[in-house]
């Protein structure tokens, strides 16, 4: 396993490792890892079938995983949410499929 200094790993984690403009409706899965950041340069909502996937369902958020994981009764799913433009979340994707909008998706 690599072993990165502490810039690297804050490079890393701001996804100084590439990113990736999306603007149609086709499946997006980062083959160098996961996405840590995705800027809305539209209003988007995610498709409703494998729209947003976390790496680990529950502690970021999904199109099915209602984040239980960080509060008990308080996560909901994304399913069905306008995120607007200029808006940018952070976390961990596997990969994503927008039912409309358009994304830049940052790598790390």
């Amino acid at each position: 396993m690599a072993q990165f200094s502490v810039s690297e790993v804050s490079n890393r984690s701001l996804g100084q490792e590439g990113s990736i403009l999306v603007t149609g409706t086709n499946a997006c899965t980062n083959l160098r890892g996961v996405f840590v950041a995705i800027q809305f340069i539209e209003d988007t909502v995610f498709d409703s079938t494998n729209g947003l996937i976390a790496e680990t369902e529950q502690l970021f958020p999904d199109d099915a995983g209602t984040g239980t994981a960080i509060d008990a009764d308080a996560g909901a799913a994304i399913d069905s949410v306008t995120f607007p433009q200029g808006m940018t979340i952070f976390g961990r994707w596997s990969g994503f499929k927008l039912a409309s909008g358009k994304v830049i998706a940052y790598v790390g």
